[in-house]
């Protein structure tokens, strides 16, 4: 039996690191990144940001390309990863998100919900909150 909450602990890691590799590698290493990152959201995927603003997949997409390489030193750390409802491949994860760049660390708490498939996680939808 597949473990949806153990496929989508692992997403939620991978897709941090991918993120942080876009944000602090040359060039070359934030594209692969970002071509490893982009498949794992679904084609209606949406998000709300820390700000309070609704992204779609393509404005997402562009956030990144434009912030590729350009926080040199980031690093992502998530933590607290919980499972707050599941139905069947379906799934919605509770975590924290911090990030620490020149002595700064600044936190959100965020909910993704996953399909969980045996060949993949897909994301559908993410809603961050800053915390203050």
């Amino acid at each position: 039996m597949h473990d949806t909450v153990a496929a989508a602990k692992r997403s939620i890691e991978q897709v941090h690191e991918w993120i942080q590799t876009i944000f602090t590698g040359d060039a070359a290493a934030s594209e692969a990144a970002l071509q490893q990152l982009m498949p794992l959201f679904a084609e209606d995927f949406s998000m709300v940001t820390t700000a309070g603003q609704i992204a779609s997949r393509s404005q997402v997409e562009q956030m990144f390309r434009r912030g590729a390489g350009g926080r040199p030193g980031l690093v992502m750390e998530v933590a607290e990863m919980e499972a707050v409802w599941r139905s069947g491949a379906h799934i919605a994860m509770r975590y924290q998100e911090t990030h620490r760049l020149n002595g700064v660390a600044t936190s959100r708490r965020s909910v993704v919900l996953l399909t969980c498939a045996e060949s993949a996680v897909r994301w559908n939808y993410l809603h961050e909150t800053a915390l203050g």
